[in-house]
């Protein structure tokens, strides 16, 4: 279980950081807006959310 919270966390984290990249990057080169890059960001908080109440139900 502790390496599922391992794993869950790393990729909440990595998910979250893709998300704020790639949302830096449509407004410094100012392209359209996506709302696919803020839900990107919403997932990775979501997982790495989980990571956390998953090791205190255990």
């Amino acid at each position: 279980m502790k390496t599922t919270i391992t794993i869950t966390r790393y990729f909440g984290l990595f998910i979250l950081l893709i998300g704020i990249l790639l949302n830096l990057k449509m407004y410094f080169f100012e392209e359209p807006g996506t709302l696919i890059y803020l839900l990107l960001c919403f997932f990775g908080i979501i997982l790495f959310g989980l990571s956390y109440l998953m090791r205190i139900n255990k």
